[in-house]
Formats: structure tokens, sequence, C-alpha cells
């Protein structure tokens, strides 16, 4: 009780410290620089606008209705929130064109790493998106590599070895995936190439069109005359490139003013017939630093962030301006190095603008490049349902960023420093040309804003996720420790609570530690509470080891420099409302993959060459390195870090931790505890090391559980089989002694006629049978006695009720053969049952013999996993130990005894309640043998429903207890009796019984927990399920264990010669009895230590017992 007490004070402190948010005084977020600039002007130009306007109004070209509309988006796999726009707007799309193959170098083959699904977590959940919205899938074909045009791979693709190898690859690509089609985007190719190009596009398009699939292309506005044509009549259809009229490698200019629109549709359209022109529109910004011919790519979202976040004192009206020739808007501002930057963006009117050119010139429709990158309100005029700009202008002026994320700066820290919040914007609608001809900000819409820091020129952050681990974390810090480096290590509270000297380790070495969350969830697809929760929880952990406050957080699974969803920003808006500092990770080799792909189509397992050569080749990608220390074999990585270590050094990089990328030490970003929260750390102390402790209880159980089961099925079938092979037939000509049969009787008048007539009929020997009524109201008396009142072969004693002890005794005084066989009321014995067990007798050393008890009333589930038990466990057992001189209970439905020495040992005993078990024992203790007889068959009524099982059960398992109690003396005495079989009991009846139902926890726990991953994985397609090491050990250990139980079952039955029909129930009966025995076993013991007394109680009989024939 006094235990109970304090764990629950204990608890109750460490629950109301998860309630006390921590107040971290680490990493603080820097506020966004703020730079003003001179304001910019403008109005609409009518010369512009009646330009366009008269030539739309030019009849149009007549077009054909052969080929259905068509609503495309291009989707850039490496660009963030691509995925989470497709999700959200497949609906409103008819095609989709990923950018996922590209010629080899040289020109033999296609590569396919961008959609190859084991390095690209956005390949499945976009197919899934897709097919679950009947978007087609047309994969794009480029020349390219990272944004770099080589028009030499054409030439080498079209060399006689080469051009039908490529074709046939991507045709099987497209088959074999279920994709509808291919487009074609070879960029920068010459007039000649294109004059070789044109009969394999004929061809590829008409092998595809045999297979089902389309053939696009995708075309330079810069393109001659004659190659459009010839280009476009070879495919179903062309995608006209309308955006980078000013490039990332030009002087800032207009994206696609409107005026360069106009003029690429104008040119196509007289070359191509519209329904088989597409426009292709951008979506997405340019940011030009002054001086510099090259520009950043920003999403739009992006773009208004930086505006705001340059600009925040001015009216926003001041800062954008809507340029009256492009028809697009565009800012500058000066960044905090004193630059000056000029923006262009391709927002929702510069969108509806291409639209509405697009849509007046007949096209068959558009595609936007890229998803992820473009205004939201974009959608209220571009897709399926896209309406004219002057029809939505409210929904155009009104711009929620709501699912948008954006950033500022650069580097590896982040720090949510805005939250959603909509703006307002006026547009104005030329009412002639309908386009949009002038837009003025009044209000800034805000999305999530992460500031980003930490990007110190060639400096890099090794950081370790998911530890601590007792394997790998020591062997990793060897290797820091001999080459001098420090570290960050990610930890999962969990690891940590059951680690605490080594993260003590992790913190005396000069490392710096961070929070990974307490249990591991994907933290994209849990409520904000549960965020909190697991930051909370961890930090306690770590605070009640380390005495200091962790401000460094790494959400798991969605960890690198820009999350895509809200999904994934939620965590680092939650950590940083806790005054965490999120730590990303641009590098990442993925070491938690340990099988890689062969050329072949085969894996290998990881090498370390493999782990140092993919953060090599990211180097310059970020400024944190991701590798793990836990979560399975990391030997690889172990084995890498020191030549990773030298190779970075060697390449001129600086290595540090993660708050070394912002000039902070580890004390800086681990700080002691505020005084007010010092007072917490011994009870949290206490509650994870309760929390520990359980964890290790049910780990240390399970496997306890499977190995106790696991002896216990090798040496009972090893026994067993040795005595099936050493036993021979008796001689049934031996002579066969008298022998005198006892039946006690409780209210048996249901059944005791048929157990009488069993006994009757018995063969080849001499047989009396002595019926003791132990006080019945049932009639019991009456059934025997006007049914057998003319046998003299039938002696019956009424008594008043004492119990079956006292009844069996009365009859043992008054049995006469030398040897007796106690018999239950409701049991009934095969025909040559009692001639084979006395004929053991012959033996003068033999004082007792077991019989074969089967279950006769197999009728339901319940009973039918009783004659499981009963053949798999109790007979098996039996055999086993009869090879010991061990047996620990003749059982009380067949079990033949020496008349001679029952009466020496005073008979039954009614101290405990197994008196059969108890005089086996004292039979035993003796110095008699106990044999065991499989051939001497019994049938007994087994309880036929739950409840009652249950009132058996704990009848035998309190008896069990009370007879150990008892002869606890003969522990390790009187030969294998003492020495196996009573241990065995007090193992397996008792320690392993309370042990069993762990096995079923463990596993309960582990298939939760991948539950909940699994249901992620199908509610969020951006989800893998992740592999729990858990899970499927626990799991492979259990079917391993089900599968030997079968197994042994399988014998056991043989050793009855039972037919194997139940023996697929066997996994359902251990499950369930499992379970039963556990609450017995628990009842047992509270009633013995207790010291409360118990009586028998009483079946109800259904008298369905039925025994075969003979």
């Amino acid at each position: 009780m006094a235990a109970a007490i304090v764990a629950g004070v204990v608890l109750a402190g460490f629950v109301a410290s998860l309630m006390i948010l921590p107040n971290l005084t680490g990493l603080s977020v820097v506020s966004p620089a703020a730079s003003v600039v001179a304001r910019r002007t403008h109005g609409a130009e009518r010369a512009l606008l009646n330009y366009i306007a008269h030539r739309e109004r030019r009849p149009a070209r007549a077009i054909s209705t052969s080929g259905a509309p068509i609503a495309g988006a291009w989707f850039a796999p490496w660009e963030d929130g691509a995925l989470d726009s497709f999700t959200r707007h497949a609906g409103d799309l008819t095609h989709v064109y990923p950018t996922w193959i590209e010629l080899r170098d040289d020109g033999g083959d296609i590569l396919t790493k961008d959609w190859d699904p084991t390095r690209n977590p956005t390949t499945k959940p976009l197919i899934a998106a897709a097919r679950a919205h009947g978007v087609k899938i047309v994969p794009v074909v480029g020349n390219a590599t990272e944004g770099h045009f080589d028009a030499g791979r054409i030439d080498r693709m079209l060399a006689p070895a080469n051009a039908q190898t490529v074709m046939n690859h991507l045709l099987d690509f497209v088959r074999v995936n279920g994709f509808a089609g291919l487009q074609i985007d070879f960029e920068q190719v010459t007039p000649e190439q294109i004059e070789r190009l044109t009969p394999w596009l004929a061809q590829l398009r008409q092998r595809l069109h045999a297979q089902g699939g389309e053939l696009s292309i995708a075309l330079e506005v810069g393109l001659s005359d004659h190659d459009i044509r010839v280009l476009s009549d070879v495919v179903d259809y062309a995608a006209i490139m309308a955006y980078d009229e000013h490039g990332e490698d030009s002087l800032p200019g207009p994206i696609s003013s409107a005026l360069f629109v106009d003029k690429a549709l104008t040119r196509f359209t007289r070359l191509v017939p519209a329904d088989k022109l597409i426009l292709g529109i951008g979506a997405y910004s340019y940011d030009w630093r002054d001086g510099d011919r090259s520009a950043e790519s920003l999403t739009t979202t992006a773009a208004l962030a930086t505006a705001r976040g340059y600009r925040p004192e001015d009216n926003p009206a001041n800062v954008v301006d809507f340029d009256p020739q492009a028809l697009q808007p565009t800012f500058r501002y000066t960044d905090d190095q004193g630059h000056a930057h000029e923006v262009w963006m391709q927002d929702a009117a510069s969108v509806a603008n291409a639209m509405t050119m697009g849509r007046q010139r007949g096209l068959r429709g558009a595609s936007l490049w890229a998803l992820g990158e473009e205004d939201p309100a974009s959608w209220k005029v571009f897709g399926r349902q896209a309406a004219p700009a002057i029809t939505v202008i409210p929904a155009l002026e009104h711009v929620a960023l709501t699912q948008q994320i954006a950033f500022t700066g650069q580097g590896e820290l982040l720090n949510v420093i805005d939250t959603p919040h909509p703006g307002e914007r006026r547009i104005a609608v030329d009412p002639v040309s309908g386009l949009i001809s002038d837009e003025v900000w009044t209000r800034w819409p805000s999305a999530w804003t992460v500031r980003r820091t930490g990007a110190p020129d060639r400096t890099l952050a090794l950081t370790f996720d998911d530890g601590p681990d007792p394997e790998w974390t020591p062997e990793i810090l060897d290797v820091l420790k001999a080459k001098g480096v420090k570290a960050t290590f990610f930890m999962i509270g969990g690891s940590a609570a059951a680690n605490p000297a080594l993260v003590r380790r992790v913190r005396d070495e000069g490392h710096e530690i961070g929070n990974h969350s307490f249990t591991h969830p994907n933290m994209a697809h849990v409520d904000e509470e549960r965020v909190r929760l697991e930051l909370t929880a961890t930090d306690r952990a770590l605070e009640s080891i380390l005495g200091r406050q962790v401000t460094l957080f790494r959400p798991p699974y969605n960890a690198d420099s820009e999350p895509e969803s809200y999904g994934e920003i939620l965590p680092i808006a939650v950590a940083s409302k806790l005054g965490y500092t999120t730590a990303g990770e641009s590098i990442d080799p993925n070491d938690w993959n340990l099988n890689r792909p062969n050329p072949d189509g085969g894996t290998h397992r990881l090498r370390p060459d493999e782990i140092v050569a993919d953060v090599l080749a990211q180097a310059d990608a970020g400024h944190a390195v991701l590798l793990h220390d836990a979560g399975g074999d990391r030997s690889a990585t172990v084995k890498a870090l020191p030549v990773l270590i030298d190779a970075l050094r060697a390449r001129g990089y600086t290595l540090t931790t993660i708050g070394g990328l912002v000039g902070r030490t580890p004390d800086q970003t681990m700080p002691a505890l505020p005084k007010g929260e010092r007072s917490l750390i011994a009870a949290d102390s206490a509650a994870f090391g309760f929390s520990h402790a359980v964890g290790v209880v049910l780990f240390v159980g399970f496997n306890l559980a499977i190995g106790l089961g696991l002896a216990r099925i090798v040496l009972m079938l090893a026994l067993a089989s040795r005595r099936r092979r050493r036993a021979e037939p008796l001689d049934p000509a031996a002579p066969k002694p008298r022998v005198d049969v006892l039946v006690a009787a409780y209210n048996e008048a249901t059944v005791i006629r048929r157990t009488l007539d069993s006994l009757l009929a018995s063969r080849d020997v001499d047989v009396s049978v002595l019926v003791v009524d132990d006080g019945s109201t049932d009639g019991t008396y009456d059934v025997v006695a006007a049914a057998f009142a003319d046998d003299p072969r039938v002696r019956l004693t009424r008594k008043a009720n004492g119990g079956k002890a006292s009844a069996l005794n009365l009859a043992l005084k008054e049995a006469t053969a030398p040897v007796v066989v106690g018999v239950d009321a409701d049991t009934q014995l095969s025909g040559d049952a009692l001639a084979i067990l006395a004929a053991w007798f012959a033996d003068p050393k033999v004082g007792a013999v077991a019989g074969n008890v089967k279950v006769g009333n197999r009728s339901n589930l319940v009973t039918r996993w009783q004659s499981i038990e009963y053949i798999t466990s109790q007979n098996i057992d039996r055999r086993a130990l009869a090879l010991l001189n061990a047996v620990t209970v003749v059982p009380g439905a067949i079990g033949a005894w020496r008349t001679e020495a029952l009466r020496n040992l005073g008979g039954y005993r009614s101290d405990t309640l197994a008196e059969d078990m108890d005089l086996t024992w004292r039979v035993r203790e003796a110095g008699w043998v106990i044999a065991n007889e499989p051939m001497a068959l019994a049938f007994t009524e087994a309880p036929s429903s739950l409840g009652g099982l249950l009132k058996q059960r704990f009848r035998w398992s309190f008896g069990t207890l009370q007879c150990l109690w008892k002869h606890r003396r003969s522990t390790f005495r009187h030969g294998w009796f003492g020495g196996l079989a009573l241990p065995s009991l007090w193992l397996f009846q008792i320690v392993g019984q309370v042990l069993a139902p762990l096995i079923d926890l463990q596993l309960a726990a582990a298939i939760l927990m991948q539950g909940l991953a699994w249901l992620a994985a199908a509610q969020h397609a951006d989800v893998d399920a992740a592999p729990n090491p858990t899970l499927w050990f626990t799991l492979g250990v259990y079917v391993a264990f089900t599968l030997l139980e079968l197994a042994a079952g399988w014998i056991a039955y043989g050793f009855d010669r039972e037919k194997r029909g139940d023996l697929w129930l066997l996994p359902t009966q251990r499950f369930v009895y499992r379970q039963i025995m556990y609450v017995v076993v628990w009842r047992a013991l509270e009633r013995a230590l207790s010291g409360l007394g118990q009586t028998w109680g009483k079946l109800k009989r259904t008298g369905d017992v039925q025994a075969p024939a003979g």
C-alpha cells in the first residue's frame, strides 16, 4: 500500500510537470530586418490594352473538338510544397506532368532517379492522389540535369545503337507503371537535331498509341516557325512555354509580360491548330540582386513574405507596383547586407491574364509551372472549373495563405515568426480586353513565415537522431572523441530515460543535446496537443537527467530546412511557441535505409563508402548532416564516420554543432534550469525511472515467458518421445488383480447411471463399484438404488455432505480389492481401461497409475479448447514425467492406486482443494513408483462455459498453490520429483502463468503503435508507415512460438492417436487460456495470501459426455 501511495504521488507530480510549459532561455527568435526603399507608382496604359484587345477581337481559327480540354500542371519533385499543392488541387486538374525522366549523359538509356519511390518520398503519394481524382499522369522526359540542358544528349540518344533502346525503355516505364503517356521537354536543340528527332518522335507516338498512351511536347517560344510546325505534327499536342521572358540567367524584368504571351499565342496559333496547343503559364517569382545576372527563384508566397519582411513599415500599395506594360507585379527592397533587389512575380493576376488570352484564342487548355510555387488565388481562374477573372474579382481580391509556407534567410535553424492571416488587394479588369489592368495591395497577407539562420560558409554540423542506443551511441562517441569533433544528438525521450548514464556521457564529452520527441511519431499527422506533450515529456526526461534545459528540437520524419505542408509546419510552430529552435537537416545520406538498390534491380546492404559519398555529394546543399545512432544496425554509420570527418576536413569544411552554426556553445543551447523548475527534477526522475521499470518488466517478462514456454515444450516433448519409444505393451495374459472403483457422488443424478454402466461393462477385470452419495439433494442416491439394486457389483452408501475426500475415504474403507481406481461421477471409461490399469500393479514397486483423460463433451468452442489442452499439455506432461517417476497428479477422473499404499498413508485428505494431487505427492514421497498409462481412456464432462472453466481452474490453481506450500520441504528431494517436477510447477503453473499475458501485451502494444502509423499512412498519402523493429521482432518471436506449439501439438495428437481436426484452434486456445490463467492465478495468489478458504462449489452437469463404444 505504501508503495502504491508513493507511486501515485510520483505519477501525479510528473503529470503536473507535463502541464507546465518549458520556459526556455536558449536561442532567441530573431526578428526580420526592415529596410525602406523609394516608393514606386504607376497607372495602366491604354495603348497596351487596346493593342491586345484588337488582337483578341480578330476571328479565331476554327478549332476541332476532337481533343478533351486539358488543365495540367508540372510537378517538380524537388520543389517544396509541390506535393501539398497537388494533393489539395488534384480535383482541378486533368493532367499532371512530373519531371521524372532524363536522358542519360551518354544518350544510351534513361534515368528515373527523380521518380524512384525508394529515393523520392513524393512519388507514391502523388500517384495515389492522381488516381484518386482521375488525373492522368504524364511523365516528362528531359535532356537536363539540375536545370542545365545538354543538346549533345539528343545526338547521342539518336545514335542507331541507342535510339530503340531508349524508346523501348520509355514505353516499358509507361506501361509497367500504368501512366497515361509521355511529354518531351528537349531544350536548346538545334534545327539539325530536330530534323533527326521528328521521325523518332513519330514512331514513339505510334507505339504509345498502340498501348493507349499519348505524346505531347513542351516547346520554347524561341523556336523557328519550321521547327514549331514539324514538332507539333508528330505529337498529340504541344505546350507553349510562355514564360521566362526574363529568366534566371538574364537581367531583371517581367517573367511573362502580357505582350510576350500575346505574341507567342499569335505566332503559335498561326502555325499549329489551336486544339493541339495548351498554354504553359508561369506561376513563380524571380529575385535579382543588383549587379547579378542570375536570379533566385521564389514561390509567390515567399516573394510576398520578402516584401513584407524587408519593408514592414511601408503601406503595401507603396511597395508592390503592378507594371502597366507587363501587367505583372514587381517590387524592390534592400537586404540586411545593403544589397538592392528587384523582384518580379507571376501572381494570380498574371495567371488570370494568360488564361484569358489563351481562352480567347481557342486553345485546348493550359498547364501551370510549377505546383507549389503559385499564388493560391490562381486556382480561382485556373483548372477544370476556371472562371474568367471579371466574374471572380472578390475571390481574387481576398488572399488567404493558410496552407502556404514562406521563408526568410538561409540556414538550418528554424523559427516561426509569423502565422497566417488574410490579405487584401484591389483588382481592376479592363472591360474591352478582359485583362486585369491594375492590382493594388491594401493589406499584406501572411503565410506561415519561417526565419532561417545558421548558414556560415564551409561549416557543417554533424547530427545524430533517434538515440541514445547502448550499442551504437558509445561507438559514435568514441569516434568523435578520437577525431576531436563535437556534434549534436537529437534524443528520443523514452530512450533517454532508459539510458541516463549515456545521456550524461554525451553532455560530459562536450556535445549538444536536442529534443526529438518522446515516442517518435510522425508529427505531421498528430494534433497540436500531442506535439506539445511529446516535446514537454522529452524536455522533462532530459532535464531530470542533465539538470539543464534543452532548447533545440528536430521533428521526426520531416526535418529538412523547408517544411512543405501544414502538418510539417505545425510542430515547428508549437516548438517556437515553447521557446525551442528547430533544427533542419539539408544533408541526408539516408543511413537508416540499410538496403540499397542494385543496377540490376536487386538490393545490397548499405556500405560505409556509400554514406560518405552521399554526404560529400550534398555537402554544398546545406549546413547540417543527418546521421543516426539508433533505430537499427548502425555499423555502417560507425565505420563511415571517421572517413567522413577526414574527407570533409580535407575539403575545407569546419565541423561544429547545430548551435555552433549561429555562434552558440552547448552551455548556451543547454542553459541551466531556472530556479523555479529545479524542484521538479526529483519527481520527474522518479516518474521516468518508474516508467522505464515498467518497460523493462514488459520486455523481460515477454522474453522470459517465451523462454519458459520454449523450455517447457522442448523438455516435455523430448521426455514424452523417449517414454513412448521405451514403453512396451503389457502382457495381456498377465494376472489381473481385482479392482474396486471408488465413486464419490454429489448431485450427479443426470450422469451417474452412464458412469456406472461404463464401469460395469469393463472387460477382463473383476470389478466392484463403491458409490458414496455425499449428501446429494437431487436424488442421486435414488437413481443409483433404483438402477443397480439387483447388481451385487454395485455397493451404495449415503453420508452427510463432507466433501469429496471424505466420501472417497469412506469408499476406501469398504474396499477389499488390492487395487482401487478413483473415477469421477461424470466420467465414462473405455471397456479395457480398468484391465490395463490393473496390469501395472504386477510390479510391486508401482503405487499408482494415471490414466488418460479425454474431454467427452466436445460440443462447443470452450470444450474443444479443453480437449486440446488435455491432449497437448496434461497428457504430454504425464508421459514425460512418468519417465522420471515425477508424475505430479494422478487424475481424479481415472487414477489407479495400490490399496495398501493408500491405507498406509491415511487415504485422502481434505486440507487442500486438490486432493488427487496431494495424494499423488504423498505416495511419491513414500517411495512408490507412479506410472502413466495413455491407453486407459476416460471421457469426462468438461465445463462448457467460460464461467464454469474459470471456476474449475481457480480451484485447480488454488489447490496447486496449497499443495506446493504444504509439500515445500520436498522441493529438491525425492529425485526428479522434487528436483524437477515441483520447481517446474512453481515456474510454469505460477510464475509462467503470471508472465504469459505479457506475450500478448507486448505484441498488442507493438501492433497498436504500428497500427497508428498505418492509419496515418492510409489517411495521408504523403506518409509511409515507418518500419517498427519492435513489432517485427515481437511478431516474429510470437509467430515462431505459435508454430512451435502447433508442431508440438501435432506430435501430441499423434501420441494420443487423435484426429487433428481441432488442432487449428490451438493458437486461439493458447491466447484465451493465457488471459484466463492470468486472472485465475492472481485470484489464487490473493486468496492464498489472505488465508481464506475455498469450497469445491459444483459444476452444473449436462450429461452430454459421449464415450466411444467398446
